[in-house]
């Protein structure tokens, strides 16, 4: 079996040969010994032998050489082991390896060691596993630099759920003298639904001020006259073959 001291006294380039196998035997306590030129000479794929006993044992100074696809092959429950000194030592760009159940698999105190350029390196889906105690956790001005949600969309799906299905695209919009008008294609204005549905509103105001949407003031039915048609401007005025109406009679 080997001892820590015949680890230390290894040649960092012998850790070539490490692979996932090996590293899953390899006694927690062998990694006290580890330093950053052995971590660097480590193939990524035997990462996926680690556990959170051997990350604890690691000395903080060794994780200066993981890299992204070390953190990648590192099996989510082994970042139970890493601790703010570790943290610390971690260079920015090995942070693009990380995943979210790799961010939820890690102490809440691990955090005090990041700093403004390893959250600049997060992927954006990593930050799903981080919770209210590590955001509190991580120092000063350090979440300001955490990525931002992916919207593949442009965010058209959250308008869209926001505002309703109908009217904005989601549907037809029906028009005032029939038919609909159909929605925007994907390739079109995004708000040319929204201009639809307003403009068909409008019209129909439109043709309601105009006396369409107006109530009935004709003379009912069986009153034996012919009611005059409201909608037509010259209803009731003289047909132009009629002779003028005799002038009054003069006061004597």
């Amino acid at each position: 079996n080997m001892s820590p001291e015949m680890m230390q006294n290894m040649p960092p380039e012998a850790m070539q040969g490490m692979d996932a196998d090996m590293m899953g035997m390899m006694p927690p306590e062998m990694m006290a010994n580890m330093s950053p030129e052995m971590m660097q000479n480590m193939p990524p794929e035997a990462m996926q032998g680690m556990n959170a006993d051997m990350m604890a044992m690691m000395p903080p100074e060794a994780m200066q050489g993981m890299d992204a696809d070390m953190m990648a092959m590192m099996p989510p429950e082994a970042m139970q082991g890493m601790d703010a000194d570790m943290m610390g030592n971690m260079p920015p760009d090995a942070m693009q390896g990380m995943d979210a159940d790799m961010m939820g698999n890690m102490p809440p105190e691990a955090m005090q060691g990041m700093d403004a350029d390893m959250m600049g390196n997060m992927p954006p889906e990593a930050m799903q596993g981080m919770d209210d105690d590590m955001m509190a956790a991580a120092p000063p001005g350090v979440m300001d630099a955490a990525p931002a949600p992916s919207m593949g969309d442009g965010g058209m799906g959250a308008m869209d759920a926001t505002f309703g299905a109908e009217g904005l695209g989601g549907g037809n919009v029906p028009q005032p003298g029939g038919g609909n008008v159909p929605p925007p294609s994907p390739e079109a204005d995004p708000m040319a639904g929204l201009d639809a549905a307003v403009g068909g509103a409008m019209d129909q105001v439109a043709d309601q001020g105009a006396g369409g949407g107006a109530p009935d003031m004709g003379v009912p039915p069986d009153a034996g006259v012919e009611a005059p048609i409201m909608d037509d401007p010259g209803a009731g005025a003289p047909e132009p073959d009629m002779p003028p109406p005799p002038p009054d009679d003069p006061i004597v």
